[in-house]
C-alpha cells in the first residue's frame, strides 16, 4: 500500500513538473486586411509591419514569455467577407484583432467586433463614421477631418488654389466619401471652390479617359484624387496627356510605393499627403526603417508603420492588462502609448490625433513638399 502511495506521488510529481515545463499558452491576434487583387498593397504592407513587431516582440521574450501566433484572413476588401473573416477568427478565440485597413470593412465589421467584445485596432482607417463612438473599434491615426482639412489649407495658402476638381472611388466610400466632404467643406470655408466632382467604382470596368477628362472640363486649378495608388496612377496618366503642367494631388490612401512603381515619370510632382514622416531622423524610426527593409526587401509605407504601431499598442495593452479588466478598459486606462513617430493617445472613444506630412512625388521619393 505504501508502494502504491509512492507511486502515486511521483506520477503527481511528475505531472505538476511536466505542466510547470510546458510552453505558456500563446496570445492569438488575428489580422484582417486585404492581401488579393489589383488593390491588395495596402494590406500586404500593413501585414508586413505587423509580422515585424510580432517577430521582434518573439524573439525579446524568448521562452520566459507568451509567444504571439499570428492568425490571418484576406477580406478581399470586401464588407462582406471582412465579416465573414472576423466571424473565423472569433471562433479561433483571438485576443484582438489588428485591422482591417480599408474604412469601408472597418464600418462593416465594427459592430461585429463590439457585440463580441473583442478589440479591433484599425490599421490606416480614417473615416469619419466611426468618430466618437463607444464601441470596441481603436486606431493609432486621426480621422480623415483632420487629413483633410490640412490638405485644404496647403492647396489653397501655399499654391493660392481657388478650384478643385475631385476624383473619388465609391467602392470605398466610407473613406473617400468622408474625405471629401470634410475636404470640400474646409476649402469652401477658405474661400475656395470645388468646381467638379467625378465618381467612380474600382470593382467595375473603368475608362480613365473619360474620369479625367470630366475631371478637367471645368478648369480646374488641381485635380485632386481620393483613390487607391493603382487607379491615381492610371488617372494621373490620363491627367498628364490632356493637360501637362496641371497640378495633381491625392489623398492619404494613394500613398503607397505602388503609386509611385506604376505612375512612374508621370506622378513626378503630384501632391500626396502622408500618415507617417518619410524622412524622419529619429532613433526609433530609423531602427524600424533598417529593420524592415532587411526583412521585407523593402522600403516600409505608411501601412507598415500603422501595423507596426497597432500591433505594439495591443501587446502593451495586454502585457498590463488586469484580471477585471477588459482590453478595451486597459488601453483606456493607460491611454498614451510610444509610436514610432511620436505618442498615440486615445481619448474615451479609442480615437486620437495624429500629424499629416504633405509630400511631393521626386526623383521616385516621397520628400516633404515646400
Amino acid at each position: 500500500m505504501a508502494h502504491l502511495r509512492l507511486s502515486h506521488l511521483v506520477l503527481v510529481a511528475l505531472s505538476l513538473l511536466s505542466t510547470a515545463c510546458s510552453d505558456p499558452e500563446p496570445i492569438r491576434l488575428g489580422f484582417i486586411g486585404g492581401l488579393s487583387g489589383a488593390n491588395a498593397d495596402l494590406g500586404l504592407t500593413a501585414r508586413n509591419g505587423v509580422q515585424l513587431a510580432i517577430e521582434q516582440h518573439n524573439a525579446a521574450t524568448g521562452k520566459t514569455g507568451r509567444p504571439v501566433q499570428l492568425i490571418i484572413r484576406d477580406d478581399e476588401l470586401s464588407p462582406e467577407k471582412g465579416k465573414k473573416a472576423l466571424a473565423e477568427l472569433l471562433e479561433q478565440h483571438v485576443d484582438a484583432v489588428i485591422g482591417p485597413m480599408t474604412s469601408a470593412v472597418a464600418v462593416a465589421i465594427a459592430p461585429q467586433a463590439t457585440e463580441a467584445g473583442v478589440l479591433l485596432m484599425g490599421g490606416p482607417v480614417s473615416t469619419g463614421l466611426l468618430n466618437n463612438r463607444d464601441d470596441q473599434f481603436f486606431r493609432t491615426i486621426g480621422s480623415n477631418d483632420q487629413h483633410a482639412r490640412v490638405m485644404a489649407e496647403h492647396l489653397h495658402q501655399r499654391h493660392s488654389i481657388d478650384k478643385v476638381s475631385l476624383i473619388l472611388d465609391t467602392h470605398n466610400k466610407a473613406y473617400s466619401e468622408s474625405w471629401a466632404e470634410h475636404f470640400s467643406t474646409h476649402f469652401k470655408s477658405l474661400g475656395g471652390q470645388v468646381v467638379q466632382t467625378t465618381t467612380f467604382e474600382s470593382s467595375t470596368e473603368l475608362d480613365y479617359v473619360q474620369l479625367a477628362s470630366q475631371a478637367v472640363a471645368a478648369e480646374p486649378q488641381v485635380v485632386l484624387l481620393i483613390t487607391s495608388a493603382l487607379d491615381a496612377a492610371l488617372l494621373t496618366n490620363q491627367l498628364r496627356q490632356l493637360q501637362p503642367n496641371l497640378l495633381i494631388a491625392t489623398a492619404e490612401w494613394a500613398g503607397t510605393g505602388k503609386l509611385i512603381e506604376l505612375g512612374g515619370n508621370a506622378v513626378e510632382g503630384v501632391l500626396v499627403p502622408q500618415y507617417m514622416n518619410t524622412e524622419d531622423n529619429g532613433a526609433a524610426f530609423i531602427a524600424f526603417r533598417q529593420a524592415y527593409t532587411r526583412r521585407f526587401g523593402e522600403e516600409p509605407g505608411f501601412p507598415a508603420l500603422t501595423g507596426f504601431n497597432a500591433t505594439r499598442v495591443v501587446l502593451k495593452g495586454l502585457a498590463e492588462q488586469r484580471d477585471d479588466e477588459s482590453l478595451k478598459q486597459t488601453l483606456l486606462r493607460l491611454q498614451r502609448f510610444d509610436g514610432l513617430q511620436g505618442p498615440i493617445e486615445f481619448d474615451a472613444y479609442g480615437d486620437t490625433q495624429s500629424p499629416t506630412f504633405i509630400t511631393r512625388i521626386h526623383k521616385g521619393q516621397y520628400l516633404h513638399a515646400d
